[in-house]
């Protein structure tokens, strides 16, 4: 099932990933024959956002980053955990463009002027501008009726949910649940 096309709409809930890669979605959840220059634009195609730990976006290169911004689409976000001591004119961070939902900075972890940050508000939540919120969750093992009840609850501030224990398989099911809920 795909995300919808309406680029726009800056209220949907954005669900995605936290990390990449993963070297377990390849097994299980990519397709085999799938190259690896494609795994982001198939990733992007069932996603709408992608939070990348610091770890993660300082490994990539600004040629990569671009090309993941052109196979997305126009509304997809990218989150970046924001690194003591990072160089506020990284090259990478103008790669990510309209794409960068914004980084995540404790308060003693400055980012660069200008960008959209993102403060922690509790172990696994994040408040940006306008009062948004950014979620991430842990449903290894959780079924569709825990996933249910955790959405019901869900901020309605809520513009991005991240999973992080599980494949980008997921997904799926809880845009369906969010969806039948109106919170998607």
């Amino acid at each position: 099932m795909n995300m919808e096309t309406d680029d726009t709409d800056d209220a949907r809930l954005l669900l995605g990933m936290a990390g990449w890669p993963h070297p377990e979605w390849v097994d299980a959840w990519f397709p085999e024959d799938l190259p690896e220059d494609w795994r982001f634009a198939y990733y992007a195609n069932e996603a709408g956002c992608l939070l990348l730990p610091a770890a993660d976006w300082l490994a990539l290169d600004a040629e990569t980053i671009a090309d993941w911004c052109e196979d997305a689409p126009a509304f997809f976000r990218f989150w970046l955990e924001w690194p003591a001591g990072a160089d506020p004119a990284d090259a990478r961070l103008a790669a990510f463009g309209d794409h960068l939902g914004g980084v995540l900075a404790e308060s003693d972890n400055e980012p660069p002027a200008g960008l959209p940050v993102w403060r922690p508000t509790g172990e696994d939540a994040w408040r940006g501008p306008g009062g948004r919120q950014l979620v991430r969750w842990r449903i290894a093992g959780e079924d569709l009726r825990s996933l249910r009840r955790r959405l019901q609850v869900l901020p309605a501030q809520a513009r991005a949910l991240v999973l992080e224990d599980v494949t980008p398989a997921r997904l799926g099911e809880l845009r369906t649940l969010a969806e039948l809920l109106g919170i998607a």
